[in-house]
């Protein structure tokens, strides 16, 4: 529980920096205390030149280190991510003695593991060198794997800030530029809003987020719990549909497709019910879900672009209603298409209103951005499908999304 304790402490402090390569020496600095080592290095992966480099290590005169991502050990496991314990380097094909020549340190042993973001990708390498008093062990390798999962996703926030600042100092430019034309403006005032939104909140969120990296760590410690296998997967899931989300505000004005498989939509839905029923709001409702009588409901999606849009509408709805009402979510069918249907028994939404829902920005909240139901709006017809609504005020909503089916041979 100490080093559990710790890696909460260091994914706290590493969430604070926003520069990269501050990130990268506070990375090093903290795993030498926590690994028990003397000298550690993160590689970076630059793809376009397909080359590893460092910014910094301990006791390295140079700035940056840069060589081919296909040579040394750095290299292997970048290209192939494997994890590598070397206790003897000398007698490694892929060590490169070059450097303990040229400085006089000796390398005992070796530890190196991949740096991957939330999406499994490759962004880099942790290497870790010489354990004091003893070898590296398998217990080592499991506090480096969840070190180096909590140091990737800061690497790739703070690069994601450095990406934002850049893209609304590029709409503060476009803003000026078309002054002249008041439709424009209008347009434009909306993607700054967004740059502004994405800038100074999504950073922000994903700060908090990084401590959520330790659940990996705490799955490792229980691998039998059930439950906490269970419970820790939800934590992950929502974790990453959170960040799915801030990506979608940040690529609003963007037009993006999205991977689709074959999918099921009858377990689908049933863990989308099953997870709202986790959330606050939802828990002084009525959240019904009757599994349809058939086998399976084939379509192509995108999993977590559909479970997206369908917490919105579940979230929509129970904001709609009164505490103890019923929201009810039903899947049918006609010839061509499922049919996924979302009820509430809240205020309805009024005649003048029914149009500007789909609108940008347009919300009855008192807190919200207004960008949910559009956003919805482009995943279905991303899709090839539709999403519509029947309302009646003071009698409820119903939302409807129609996905094409997909033949089951």
């Amino acid at each position: 529980m100490e080093k559990l304790e710790k890696l909460i402490e260091i994914s706290i402090k590493l969430s604070s920096e926003k520069n990269v390569q501050n990130l990268v020496n506070l990375i090093i600095q903290n795993s030498l205390e926590f690994l028990n080592c003397e000298r550690s290095t993160v590689f970076l992966i630059d793809e376009p030149n397909q080359q590893l480099y460092s910014y910094s290590g301990i006791g390295i005169d140079q700035k940056e280190i840069r060589f081919p991502i296909s040579s040394g050990i750095a290299g292997h496991v970048a290209t192939t991510g494997e994890i590598l314990i070397i206790d003897d380097p000398y007698n490694h094909p892929l060590f490169n003695k070059e450097f303990d020549q040229k400085t006089g340190f000796r390398t005992r042993n070796i530890l190196t593991v991949p740096l991957k973001n939330v999406e499994g990708k490759i962004i880099g390498v942790f290497q870790v060198l010489n354990k004091i008093d003893n070898i590296f062990s398998d217990d080592d390798l499991k506090l480096s794997l969840a070190f180096a999962s909590i140091s990737a996703v800061a690497i790739e926030n703070a690069r994601l800030i450095a990406e934002q600042k850049h893209q609304y100092e590029l709409l503060q430019q476009a803003y000026q530029e078309l002054q002249q034309a008041q439709e424009t403006i209008v347009k434009q005032e909306k993607f700054a809003t967004i740059g502004q939104f994405a800038s100074g909140i999504s950073h922000e969120i994903k700060n908090q987020l990084v401590v959520l990296m330790a659940v990996d760590f705490i799955r490792k410690l229980s691998p039998d719990n059930k439950k906490i296998l269970q419970y820790t997967e939800y934590i992950l899931e929502a974790r990453n549909r959170i960040i799915s989300l801030l990506d979608e505000i940040r690529d609003f004005s963007k037009s993006k497709d999205y991977e689709k498989i074959k999918a099921d939509l009858i377990p689908l839905l049933d863990r989308t019910v099953r997870l709202c029923r986790f959330d606050v709001d939802l828990k002084k409702m009525t959240l019904n879900y009757d599994q349809p009588k058939i086998e399976n409901a084939f379509a192509l999606v995108n999993e977590d672009k559909i479970q997206q849009v369908l917490i919105n509408l579940i979230r929509n709805a129970a904001h709609a209603s009164q505490p103890k009402s019923t929201i009810s979510v039903f899947l049918n069918q006609d010839d061509d298409n499922w049919i996924i249907s979302v009820k509430d028994e809240g205020c309805g939404i009024p005649p003048e209103n029914q149009e500007k829902v789909w609108q940008p920005f347009f919300t009855t909240k008192s807190i919200g951005t207004g960008l949910g139901l559009d956003i919805c709006k482009k995943i279905i017809l991303n899709h090839g499908g539709q999403i519509y609504f029947e309302s009646e005020v003071n009698k409820g909503t119903i939302f409807f999304i129609k996905l094409p089916k997909v033949k089951t041979n």
